[in-house]
Protein backbone atom coordinates (compact mmCIF):
# COMPACT_ATOMS: atom_id res chain seq x y z
CA UNK A 1 0.00 0.00 0.00
CA UNK A 2 3.11 2.40 0.89
CA UNK A 3 4.25 1.09 -2.48
CA UNK A 4 1.17 2.19 -3.75
CA UNK A 5 0.85 5.39 -2.29
CA UNK A 6 4.62 6.42 -3.00
CA UNK A 7 4.04 6.19 -7.27
CA UNK A 8 0.53 7.66 -7.21
CA UNK A 9 1.98 10.67 -5.69
CA UNK A 10 4.98 10.97 -7.51
CA UNK A 11 2.33 11.01 -10.66
CA UNK A 12 -0.27 13.34 -9.42
CA UNK A 13 2.80 15.66 -8.17
CA UNK A 14 4.16 15.53 -12.11
CA UNK A 15 0.66 15.79 -13.66
CA UNK A 16 -0.06 18.68 -11.35
CA UNK A 17 3.02 20.13 -13.06
CA UNK A 18 1.59 19.69 -16.34
CA UNK A 19 -2.32 20.97 -15.93
CA UNK A 20 -0.67 23.86 -14.68
CA UNK A 21 1.38 24.46 -17.64
CA UNK A 22 -1.17 23.42 -19.99
CA UNK A 23 -3.65 25.77 -18.14
CA UNK A 24 -1.48 28.41 -19.36
CA UNK A 25 -1.10 26.95 -22.86
CA UNK A 26 -4.74 27.51 -23.35
CA UNK A 27 -4.92 31.14 -22.48
CA UNK A 28 -1.64 32.47 -24.37
CA UNK A 29 -1.92 30.21 -26.99
CA UNK A 30 -4.66 27.96 -27.68
CA UNK A 31 -4.84 23.94 -28.01
CA UNK A 32 -5.07 22.89 -31.31
CA UNK A 33 -1.68 22.58 -31.97
CA UNK A 34 -0.49 21.56 -28.60
CA UNK A 35 -3.61 19.36 -28.61
CA UNK A 36 -1.92 17.59 -31.33
CA UNK A 37 1.51 17.41 -30.08
CA UNK A 38 0.17 15.77 -27.18
CA UNK A 39 -1.48 13.21 -28.89
CA UNK A 40 1.53 12.34 -30.95
CA UNK A 41 3.96 12.17 -28.36
CA UNK A 42 1.28 9.83 -26.28
CA UNK A 43 1.35 7.59 -29.46
CA UNK A 44 4.83 7.47 -29.57
CA UNK A 45 5.29 6.70 -26.23
CA UNK A 46 2.58 3.58 -26.16
CA UNK A 47 4.29 1.95 -29.37
CA UNK A 48 7.64 2.63 -27.74
CA UNK A 49 6.16 1.09 -24.27
CA UNK A 50 4.79 -1.83 -26.46
CA UNK A 51 7.58 -2.53 -28.32
CA UNK A 52 11.15 -1.20 -26.55
CA UNK A 53 11.33 -4.81 -25.06
CA UNK A 54 11.90 -6.62 -28.37
CA UNK A 55 14.30 -3.50 -29.32
CA UNK A 56 16.30 -4.30 -26.38
CA UNK A 57 15.97 -7.50 -27.13
CA UNK A 58 17.79 -7.04 -30.08
CA UNK A 59 20.68 -4.57 -28.69
CA UNK A 60 21.75 -6.61 -25.63
CA UNK A 61 21.65 -9.43 -28.11
CA UNK A 62 23.90 -8.00 -30.38
CA UNK A 63 26.32 -5.64 -28.09
CA UNK A 64 26.22 -7.78 -24.98
CA UNK A 65 25.60 -11.91 -26.78
CA UNK A 66 22.62 -11.79 -24.73
CA UNK A 67 21.20 -15.54 -24.98
CA UNK A 68 17.56 -16.71 -23.77
CA UNK A 69 18.19 -19.73 -21.72
CA UNK A 70 14.44 -19.80 -20.34
CA UNK A 71 13.91 -21.35 -17.00
CA UNK A 72 15.40 -25.23 -18.33
CA UNK A 73 18.25 -23.02 -18.40
CA UNK A 74 18.68 -21.45 -15.26
CA UNK A 75 17.58 -25.42 -14.04
CA UNK A 76 20.94 -26.66 -15.72
CA UNK A 77 22.53 -23.67 -13.70
CA UNK A 78 20.79 -23.40 -10.35
CA UNK A 79 18.12 -26.05 -10.28
CA UNK A 80 16.85 -24.58 -7.08
CA UNK A 81 16.98 -21.15 -8.12
CA UNK A 82 15.06 -22.29 -11.06
CA UNK A 83 12.47 -23.91 -9.01
CA UNK A 84 12.51 -20.85 -6.36
CA UNK A 85 11.36 -18.30 -9.80
CA UNK A 86 8.62 -20.73 -10.79
CA UNK A 87 7.09 -20.84 -7.06
CA UNK A 88 7.18 -17.23 -6.40
CA UNK A 89 5.63 -16.67 -10.04
CA UNK A 90 3.02 -18.92 -9.05
CA UNK A 91 2.09 -17.43 -5.77
CA UNK A 92 2.17 -13.76 -7.05
CA UNK A 93 -0.14 -14.77 -10.32
CA UNK A 94 2.48 -13.43 -12.97
CA UNK A 95 3.98 -15.45 -16.23
CA UNK A 96 7.62 -16.56 -15.31
CA UNK A 97 9.75 -14.24 -17.15
CA UNK A 98 11.73 -14.72 -20.20
CA UNK A 99 15.17 -15.53 -18.55
CA UNK A 100 18.58 -14.67 -20.51
CA UNK A 101 22.33 -14.80 -19.79
CA UNK A 102 24.38 -12.38 -20.49
CA UNK A 103 28.60 -14.21 -20.17
CA UNK A 104 29.95 -11.44 -18.54
CA UNK A 105 31.96 -11.87 -15.56
CA UNK A 106 30.12 -8.06 -13.82
CA UNK A 107 27.66 -9.47 -11.47
CA UNK A 108 24.97 -7.71 -12.38
CA UNK A 109 20.97 -8.58 -12.84
CA UNK A 110 18.06 -6.90 -14.49
CA UNK A 111 14.68 -6.55 -15.25
CA UNK A 112 12.16 -4.79 -18.53
CA UNK A 113 9.24 -5.42 -20.33
CA UNK A 114 6.25 -3.35 -21.01
CA UNK A 115 4.56 -5.67 -18.36
CA UNK A 116 4.10 -8.94 -16.49
CA UNK A 117 2.98 -10.10 -19.45
CA UNK A 118 5.92 -9.54 -21.39
CA UNK A 119 8.71 -9.24 -18.44
CA UNK A 120 12.31 -10.51 -19.14
CA UNK A 121 15.10 -11.02 -16.17
CA UNK A 122 18.54 -10.89 -17.56
CA UNK A 123 21.44 -11.90 -15.04
CA UNK A 124 25.16 -12.39 -15.73
CA UNK A 125 27.83 -15.07 -15.41
CA UNK A 126 29.43 -12.98 -12.47
CA UNK A 127 25.99 -13.91 -10.22
CA UNK A 128 26.50 -17.30 -10.53
CA UNK A 129 30.41 -16.68 -9.58
CA UNK A 130 30.47 -14.58 -7.06
CA UNK A 131 26.98 -15.03 -4.98
CA UNK A 132 25.92 -18.33 -3.05
CA UNK A 133 22.39 -19.98 -3.46
CA UNK A 134 20.78 -17.79 -0.72
CA UNK A 135 22.42 -14.70 -2.18
CA UNK A 136 21.26 -15.69 -5.97
CA UNK A 137 17.06 -16.07 -4.68
CA UNK A 138 17.56 -12.57 -2.98
CA UNK A 139 18.81 -11.11 -6.20
CA UNK A 140 15.98 -12.91 -8.35
CA UNK A 141 13.36 -12.44 -6.03
CA UNK A 142 14.45 -8.39 -6.38
CA UNK A 143 13.51 -8.35 -10.01
CA UNK A 144 10.66 -10.37 -9.72
CA UNK A 145 9.52 -7.60 -7.06
CA UNK A 146 9.85 -5.16 -10.15
CA UNK A 147 7.88 -7.36 -11.99
CA UNK A 148 4.68 -8.05 -9.41
CA UNK A 149 4.95 -3.84 -8.63
CA UNK A 150 4.31 -3.30 -12.48
CA UNK A 151 7.39 -0.76 -12.32
CA UNK A 152 7.52 -0.82 -15.97
CA UNK A 153 4.17 1.34 -16.66
CA UNK A 154 4.70 3.64 -13.53
CA UNK A 155 8.64 4.69 -14.98
CA UNK A 156 7.07 5.27 -18.50
CA UNK A 157 4.18 6.97 -17.77
CA UNK A 158 5.90 8.88 -15.13
CA UNK A 159 8.64 9.34 -18.17
CA UNK A 160 5.93 10.60 -20.31
CA UNK A 161 5.12 13.22 -18.09
CA UNK A 162 8.43 14.91 -18.69
CA UNK A 163 8.90 14.57 -22.02
CA UNK A 164 5.36 16.50 -22.72
CA UNK A 165 6.96 19.08 -19.95
CA UNK A 166 10.41 19.34 -22.70
CA UNK A 167 7.73 19.95 -25.76
CA UNK A 168 6.14 22.44 -24.81
CA UNK A 169 8.93 24.37 -22.62
CA UNK A 170 10.56 24.43 -26.26
CA UNK A 171 7.47 25.13 -28.34
CA UNK A 172 6.53 27.73 -25.93
CA UNK A 173 9.99 29.39 -25.78
CA UNK A 174 10.25 29.77 -29.60
CA UNK A 175 6.88 31.09 -30.32
CA UNK A 176 6.37 34.09 -32.22
CA UNK A 177 2.56 34.98 -31.25
CA UNK A 178 1.69 38.57 -29.96
CA UNK A 179 2.62 37.34 -26.49
CA UNK A 180 5.73 36.08 -27.01
CA UNK A 181 7.13 37.33 -23.44
CA UNK A 182 4.37 35.66 -21.61
CA UNK A 183 4.52 32.65 -23.71
CA UNK A 184 8.53 32.88 -23.04
CA UNK A 185 8.05 32.96 -19.57
CA UNK A 186 5.73 29.93 -18.73
CA UNK A 187 7.91 28.27 -21.30
CA UNK A 188 11.05 28.65 -19.12
CA UNK A 189 8.44 27.74 -15.81
CA UNK A 190 7.87 24.71 -17.58
CA UNK A 191 11.39 23.66 -18.35
CA UNK A 192 11.94 24.51 -14.58
CA UNK A 193 9.54 21.85 -14.08
CA UNK A 194 10.78 19.68 -16.53
CA UNK A 195 14.23 19.37 -14.72
CA UNK A 196 12.47 19.14 -10.68
CA UNK A 197 10.58 16.27 -12.43
CA UNK A 198 14.09 14.40 -13.72
CA UNK A 199 14.61 14.69 -10.12
CA UNK A 200 11.19 13.09 -8.63
CA UNK A 201 11.53 10.90 -11.30
CA UNK A 202 14.84 9.48 -9.94
CA UNK A 203 13.29 9.43 -6.30
CA UNK A 204 10.81 7.28 -7.67
CA UNK A 205 13.17 5.27 -8.71
CA UNK A 206 14.33 4.85 -5.57
CA UNK A 207 11.71 4.10 -3.97
CA UNK A 208 10.67 1.60 -6.27
CA UNK A 209 14.07 -0.10 -5.11
CA UNK A 210 13.59 -0.03 -1.63
CA UNK A 211 10.41 -1.73 -2.31
CA UNK A 212 11.69 -4.39 -4.64
CA UNK A 213 14.31 -4.88 -2.27
CA UNK A 214 11.62 -5.53 1.03
CA UNK A 215 9.57 -7.60 -1.66
CA UNK A 216 12.69 -9.87 -1.96
CA UNK A 217 13.74 -9.92 1.68
CA UNK A 218 9.66 -11.14 2.43
CA UNK A 219 9.75 -14.17 -0.03
CA UNK A 220 12.91 -14.84 1.24
CA UNK A 221 12.62 -14.62 4.67
CA UNK A 222 15.71 -13.54 4.46
CA UNK A 223 17.05 -10.13 4.62
CA UNK A 224 20.69 -10.90 4.93
CA UNK A 225 20.63 -12.80 1.59
CA UNK A 226 19.91 -9.65 -0.38
CA UNK A 227 22.41 -7.96 2.05
CA UNK A 228 25.04 -9.86 1.71
CA UNK A 229 24.59 -10.23 -2.15
CA UNK A 230 24.42 -5.97 -2.64
CA UNK A 231 28.01 -6.17 -1.13
CA UNK A 232 29.85 -8.77 -2.97
CA UNK A 233 27.75 -7.20 -6.11
CA UNK A 234 30.03 -4.33 -5.43
CA UNK A 235 32.99 -6.21 -5.23
CA UNK A 236 32.47 -8.71 -8.24
CA UNK A 237 32.27 -5.59 -10.32
CA UNK A 238 36.44 -4.13 -8.99
CA UNK A 239 37.45 -7.75 -8.72
CA UNK A 240 38.80 -8.49 -12.18
CA UNK A 241 40.35 -6.21 -15.17
CA UNK A 242 37.11 -3.94 -16.72
CA UNK A 243 37.24 -4.73 -20.28
CA UNK A 244 35.23 -2.48 -22.32
CA UNK A 245 32.90 -4.69 -23.18
CA UNK A 246 32.07 -5.26 -19.00
CA UNK A 247 32.35 -1.32 -18.98
CA UNK A 248 29.62 -0.75 -21.89
CA UNK A 249 27.36 -3.42 -20.85
CA UNK A 250 27.55 -1.96 -16.44
CA UNK A 251 26.97 2.05 -17.92
CA UNK A 252 23.68 0.66 -20.39
CA UNK A 253 22.40 -1.25 -17.40
CA UNK A 254 23.18 1.32 -14.80
CA UNK A 255 19.69 2.18 -14.17
CA UNK A 256 17.73 -1.13 -14.60
CA UNK A 257 20.82 -3.32 -12.72
CA UNK A 258 19.98 -3.86 -9.03
CA UNK A 259 22.91 -1.99 -8.33
CA UNK A 260 24.75 1.22 -10.10
CA UNK A 261 28.18 0.44 -10.72
CA UNK A 262 29.20 3.71 -10.09
CA UNK A 263 28.16 4.01 -6.95
CA UNK A 264 29.21 0.96 -5.50
CA UNK A 265 33.01 1.11 -6.49
CA UNK A 266 33.27 2.52 -2.96
CA UNK A 267 31.54 -0.39 -1.06
CA UNK A 268 33.65 -2.89 -3.53
CA UNK A 269 37.28 -1.36 -2.38
CA UNK A 270 36.02 -1.81 1.22
CA UNK A 271 34.82 -5.22 1.21
CA UNK A 272 38.44 -5.92 -0.58
CA UNK A 273 39.87 -4.76 2.67
CA UNK A 274 37.93 -6.51 4.77
CA UNK A 275 38.72 -9.40 3.48
CA UNK A 276 42.42 -8.72 3.73
CA UNK A 277 42.42 -7.64 7.09
CA UNK A 278 40.50 -10.38 8.40
CA UNK A 279 37.45 -7.62 9.34
CA UNK A 280 34.25 -5.89 8.82
CA UNK A 281 35.80 -3.17 10.74
CA UNK A 282 36.53 -1.14 6.95
CA UNK A 283 33.51 -2.09 5.16
CA UNK A 284 31.45 -0.67 8.08
CA UNK A 285 33.34 2.44 8.00
CA UNK A 286 32.77 2.81 4.61
CA UNK A 287 28.97 2.30 5.04
CA UNK A 288 29.22 4.97 7.45
CA UNK A 289 30.13 8.09 5.11
CA UNK A 290 26.95 7.14 3.29
CA UNK A 291 24.62 6.96 6.18
CA UNK A 292 26.47 10.28 8.23
CA UNK A 293 28.30 12.43 5.85
CA UNK A 294 26.35 14.96 3.63
CA UNK A 295 27.61 14.81 0.53
CA UNK A 296 26.21 11.24 0.14
CA UNK A 297 22.85 12.54 0.18
CA UNK A 298 23.71 14.46 -2.87
CA UNK A 299 25.29 11.99 -4.30
CA UNK A 300 21.69 10.13 -3.89
CA UNK A 301 19.69 13.04 -5.06
CA UNK A 302 21.08 12.36 -8.62
CA UNK A 303 21.41 8.78 -8.54
CA UNK A 304 18.39 6.19 -9.43
CA UNK A 305 19.48 3.65 -6.64
CA UNK A 306 19.69 4.40 -3.27
CA UNK A 307 22.85 3.91 -1.25
CA UNK A 308 24.31 0.53 -0.37
CA UNK A 309 24.29 1.32 3.59
CA UNK A 310 20.64 2.93 3.20
CA UNK A 311 19.22 -0.17 1.22
CA UNK A 312 21.19 -2.34 3.82
CA UNK A 313 19.79 0.20 7.03
CA UNK A 314 16.14 -0.15 5.53
CA UNK A 315 16.59 -4.52 4.89
CA UNK A 316 17.78 -4.37 8.91
CA UNK A 317 14.04 -2.84 9.74
CA UNK A 318 12.19 -5.66 7.88
CA UNK A 319 14.50 -8.66 9.08
CA UNK A 320 17.79 -9.38 10.37
CA UNK A 321 21.13 -8.83 8.60
CA UNK A 322 24.51 -10.00 10.31
CA UNK A 323 26.90 -9.31 7.26
CA UNK A 324 27.82 -5.27 9.29
CA UNK A 325 26.15 -4.17 12.32
CA UNK A 326 23.45 -1.78 11.65
CA UNK A 327 22.78 -1.07 15.38
CA UNK A 328 26.21 0.46 15.30
CA UNK A 329 26.40 2.44 12.21
CA UNK A 330 23.07 4.60 12.96
CA UNK A 331 24.74 4.82 16.83
CA UNK A 332 28.52 5.78 15.57
CA UNK A 333 29.16 9.58 17.11
CA UNK A 334 30.39 11.92 14.81
CA UNK A 335 31.11 15.67 15.25
CA UNK A 336 28.59 17.21 13.49
CA UNK A 337 29.57 20.39 13.81
CA UNK A 338 32.95 19.79 11.85
CA UNK A 339 31.06 17.69 9.03
CA UNK A 340 28.84 20.74 8.26
CA UNK A 341 31.17 23.44 8.68
CA UNK A 342 33.29 21.57 6.12
CA UNK A 343 30.30 20.56 4.20
CA UNK A 344 28.92 24.22 3.70
CA UNK A 345 32.56 25.32 3.38
CA UNK A 346 32.59 22.86 0.32
CA UNK A 347 29.62 23.95 -1.33
CA UNK A 348 31.12 27.85 -1.06
CA UNK A 349 34.18 27.03 -2.96
CA UNK A 350 32.97 24.62 -5.14
CA UNK A 351 29.98 26.98 -6.56
CA UNK A 352 32.04 29.94 -7.03
CA UNK A 353 32.97 29.75 -10.63
CA UNK A 354 29.29 29.19 -11.22
CA UNK A 355 28.16 32.28 -9.34
CA UNK A 356 30.51 34.52 -11.24
CA UNK A 357 28.79 32.96 -14.76
CA UNK A 358 25.54 33.26 -13.27
CA UNK A 359 25.97 37.14 -12.17
CA UNK A 360 28.09 37.72 -15.63
CA UNK A 361 24.87 36.63 -17.59
CA UNK A 362 22.36 38.38 -15.52
CA UNK A 363 24.05 41.79 -15.43
CA UNK A 364 23.04 42.67 -18.28
CA UNK A 365 19.46 42.72 -17.16
CA UNK A 366 20.46 45.52 -14.79
CA UNK A 367 20.68 47.80 -18.06
CA UNK A 368 17.46 46.60 -19.59
CA UNK A 369 15.32 46.83 -16.30
CA UNK A 370 17.19 50.59 -16.20
CA UNK A 371 18.97 50.03 -12.90
CA UNK A 372 22.24 50.61 -14.34
CA UNK A 373 23.61 52.50 -17.94
CA UNK A 374 25.82 50.74 -20.16
CA UNK A 375 29.28 52.57 -18.81
CA UNK A 376 28.67 51.26 -15.16
CA UNK A 377 27.44 48.07 -17.38
CA UNK A 378 30.80 47.66 -18.70
CA UNK A 379 33.00 48.19 -15.75
CA UNK A 380 30.47 45.20 -13.62
CA UNK A 381 31.29 43.11 -16.36
CA UNK A 382 35.08 43.64 -15.87
CA UNK A 383 34.42 43.23 -12.26
CA UNK A 384 33.05 39.70 -12.86
CA UNK A 385 35.07 38.67 -15.20
CA UNK A 386 37.75 39.05 -12.76
CA UNK A 387 35.48 37.53 -10.17
CA UNK A 388 35.41 34.46 -12.31
CA UNK A 389 39.24 34.21 -13.08
CA UNK A 390 39.78 34.39 -9.62
CA UNK A 391 37.00 31.89 -8.09
CA UNK A 392 38.62 29.47 -10.35
CA UNK A 393 42.19 30.13 -8.48
CA UNK A 394 40.53 30.42 -5.07
CA UNK A 395 38.95 26.76 -5.63
CA UNK A 396 42.14 24.94 -6.89
CA UNK A 397 43.74 26.16 -4.05
CA UNK A 398 41.11 25.03 -1.43
CA UNK A 399 40.69 21.67 -3.85
CA UNK A 400 44.43 20.92 -3.35
CA UNK A 401 45.92 22.36 -0.36
CA UNK A 402 50.01 21.50 -0.03
CA UNK A 403 50.52 22.62 4.27
CA UNK A 404 50.27 19.06 5.47
CA UNK A 405 51.68 16.07 3.89
CA UNK A 406 49.81 13.35 5.53
CA UNK A 407 51.67 9.80 5.50
CA UNK A 408 49.37 7.32 5.29
CA UNK A 409 47.59 3.99 3.77
CA UNK A 410 44.32 3.40 1.72
CA UNK A 411 42.52 1.50 4.50
CA UNK A 412 42.71 5.13 6.82
CA UNK A 413 41.69 7.14 3.71
CA UNK A 414 38.82 4.90 3.08
CA UNK A 415 37.75 5.12 7.02
CA UNK A 416 37.68 8.88 7.09
CA UNK A 417 34.50 9.91 7.50
CA UNK A 418 35.04 13.66 7.66
CA UNK A 419 36.90 13.03 3.84
CA UNK A 420 35.25 15.42 1.08
CA UNK A 421 35.02 14.79 -2.59
CA UNK A 422 35.89 18.86 -3.08
CA UNK A 423 38.73 19.53 -0.70
CA UNK A 424 41.32 16.73 -1.35
CA UNK A 425 43.35 15.29 1.62
CA UNK A 426 47.31 15.92 0.90
CA UNK A 427 48.63 12.45 1.66
CA UNK A 428 51.66 10.41 0.71
CA UNK A 429 51.53 6.23 -0.08
CA UNK A 430 53.61 3.61 -0.58
CA UNK A 431 52.53 0.60 -2.37
CA UNK A 432 52.78 -0.64 -5.83
CA UNK A 433 51.10 -0.08 -9.52
CA UNK A 434 49.24 -3.20 -10.35
CA UNK A 435 47.72 -2.04 -13.76
CA UNK A 436 45.91 1.30 -15.60
CA UNK A 437 42.57 2.34 -14.98
CA UNK A 438 41.02 0.82 -17.47
CA UNK A 439 42.76 -2.38 -18.23
CA UNK A 440 43.71 -2.73 -21.63
CA UNK A 441 42.54 0.51 -22.69
CA UNK A 442 45.58 1.93 -24.13
CA UNK A 443 44.55 5.21 -23.83
CA UNK A 444 43.56 5.25 -20.26
CA UNK A 445 46.51 7.60 -18.45
CA UNK A 446 44.70 6.30 -15.05
CA UNK A 447 46.09 3.79 -12.82
CA UNK A 448 45.26 1.27 -9.62
CA UNK A 449 47.57 1.51 -6.91
CA UNK A 450 47.66 -1.09 -3.91
CA UNK A 451 49.13 -1.06 -0.70
CA UNK A 452 48.96 -3.60 1.64
CA UNK A 453 45.66 -2.26 3.02
CA UNK A 454 43.78 -2.10 -0.48
CA UNK A 455 43.14 -0.52 -3.75
CA UNK A 456 42.24 2.70 -5.04
CA UNK A 457 42.29 4.45 -8.45
CA UNK A 458 45.11 7.40 -9.40
CA UNK A 459 44.14 10.46 -11.56
CA UNK A 460 46.83 11.80 -13.65
CA UNK A 461 47.00 14.79 -15.50
CA UNK A 462 49.90 16.19 -17.71
CA UNK A 463 50.84 19.66 -18.74
CA UNK A 464 48.80 20.17 -21.86
CA UNK A 465 45.50 18.32 -21.32
CA UNK A 466 44.43 14.98 -23.45
CA UNK A 467 47.97 15.52 -25.26
CA UNK A 468 50.24 14.69 -22.34
CA UNK A 469 47.79 12.02 -21.04
CA UNK A 470 47.99 10.18 -24.30
CA UNK A 471 51.72 10.33 -24.53
CA UNK A 472 51.44 8.79 -21.05
CA UNK A 473 49.15 6.22 -21.44
CA UNK A 474 51.40 4.89 -24.61
CA UNK A 475 55.08 5.21 -23.38
CA UNK A 476 55.47 5.21 -20.03
CA UNK A 477 52.44 3.86 -18.02
CA UNK A 478 53.45 0.61 -18.83
CA UNK A 479 56.59 0.69 -17.72
CA UNK A 480 55.25 1.70 -14.25
CA UNK A 481 53.15 -1.34 -13.84
CA UNK A 482 54.04 -3.64 -11.14
CA UNK A 483 56.46 -1.20 -10.12
CA UNK A 484 56.84 -0.51 -6.00
CA UNK A 485 55.92 3.77 -6.12
CA UNK A 486 55.73 6.33 -3.59
CA UNK A 487 52.67 8.19 -4.23
CA UNK A 488 51.95 12.12 -3.40
CA UNK A 489 48.50 13.39 -4.37
CA UNK A 490 45.06 14.64 -2.87
CA UNK A 491 42.36 12.02 -1.56
CA UNK A 492 39.05 13.15 -3.16
CA UNK A 493 36.14 11.32 -1.58
CA UNK A 494 33.95 10.89 -4.48
CA UNK A 495 31.50 8.07 -5.33
CA UNK A 496 34.37 6.54 -6.94
CA UNK A 497 37.35 7.10 -4.39
CA UNK A 498 40.67 8.25 -5.69
CA UNK A 499 44.04 10.04 -5.40
CA UNK A 500 44.29 13.34 -7.35
CA UNK A 501 48.07 12.95 -8.52
CA UNK A 502 50.92 15.50 -7.57
CA UNK A 503 53.52 13.00 -8.75
CA UNK A 504 54.83 9.41 -8.44
CA UNK A 505 58.09 8.21 -7.80
CA UNK A 506 59.60 4.60 -9.15
CA UNK A 507 62.96 3.76 -9.14
CA UNK A 508 64.27 7.33 -7.99
CA UNK A 509 62.46 8.74 -11.43
CA UNK A 510 60.01 11.96 -10.28
CA UNK A 511 56.79 11.28 -12.70
CA UNK A 512 55.01 15.28 -12.71
CA UNK A 513 50.80 15.32 -12.59
CA UNK A 514 49.63 18.87 -13.31
CA UNK A 515 46.39 19.05 -12.02
CA UNK A 516 46.66 21.75 -9.53
CA UNK A 517 49.24 23.71 -11.70
CA UNK A 518 46.67 23.38 -14.42
CA UNK A 519 43.99 24.72 -12.50
CA UNK A 520 46.31 27.83 -11.22
CA UNK A 521 47.18 28.59 -14.78
CA UNK A 522 43.79 28.46 -15.97
CA UNK A 523 42.58 30.95 -13.56
CA UNK A 524 45.48 33.24 -14.14
CA UNK A 525 44.90 33.85 -17.50
CA UNK A 526 41.55 34.52 -16.93
CA UNK A 527 42.41 37.20 -14.64
CA UNK A 528 45.62 38.94 -17.00
CA UNK A 529 43.14 38.56 -20.00
CA UNK A 530 40.28 40.35 -18.29
CA UNK A 531 42.77 42.64 -16.57
CA UNK A 532 44.38 43.53 -19.90
CA UNK A 533 41.16 44.23 -21.59
CA UNK A 534 40.48 46.55 -17.98
CA UNK A 535 43.49 48.75 -19.00
CA UNK A 536 42.83 48.59 -22.64
CA UNK A 537 39.19 50.22 -21.73
CA UNK A 538 39.44 52.34 -18.86
CA UNK A 539 42.67 54.21 -19.50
Amino acid sequence: MKLFIASLFTIFLLFSFLLSVLFAIFYFLGIIDFALLIMITAIIFFFQWLISPYISDILYSFFYKLEWIGIEGLKEMDKELASFVRSICNEKGIKVPKIGFIDDDNPQAFTYGSAAFNARLVFTKGVMTYLDKDERKAVFAHEIGHIVHRDFIVMTIAAFILVLFYHISTALMKTRRKRKGNAAIIGLVAYILYLIGNYILLFLSRIREYYADEFSAKVTGNADSLARALIKIAYGIIAKPESKSSMDLMKSTRVLGIADFSSAKGVGLAYIMSIQQGSLEPLQKVLLYDLKNPWAFVYEINSSHPLTAKRIRRLAKIGSVYIVDVNSLENYQVDKQRLYKNFVRDIIFNFLPQLSILMLLSSPLLIIFGVINSYILIFLLYLLGLAFGTSILLKTLYRYPEEKLEETNILNLMQDIYSSPIRGKYVKLKGKIVGRGIPGLIFSEDMIFQDETGLIYLNYEGLIPFFSNLIFSFFELEKLVGKEAEIKGWFIRGLSPRIELNNIVVEGKVYKSRIKFLGIIIGALIIFFIGSIGIYLFL
